[in-house]
């Protein structure tokens, strides 16, 4: 017996969840536009890697740079939200 294949919006809803596919993938449009975002320096040192909820957990290089994006963090949210207004960000979560 052949099985039917599974419509794109079914499997669409299992990745991005039952909630609001739209709102998660502008969520993710920050990946690829990261450096363009926070700008090239900060990039080299700092990588988005989690979103959950209201969010973002980014990866550090290093100590020193940890203590720097933390100090920066204001500004860096800012941007964000600037480049992306319909997502909702209340923090980031720094992580070496």
């Amino acid at each position: 017996m052949k099985t039917r294949p599974t419509p794109i919006k079914d499997i669409l809803r299992k990745i991005l969840g039952e909630g609001k596919p739209q709102e998660k993938l502008k969520q993710y449009s920050l990946f690829p536009n990261w450096d363009k975002i926070v700008g090239s320096s900060i990039a080299k040192h700092a990588t988005p890697s989690l979103w959950l909820g209201e969010v973002l957990e980014v990866a550090v290089e290093d100590a020193s740079w940890l203590m720097e994006l933390k100090m920066m963090e204001e500004e860096i949210l800012e941007k964000l939200r600037a480049s992306l207004p319909e997502v909702k960000i209340a923090k980031i979560h720094w992580k070496i």
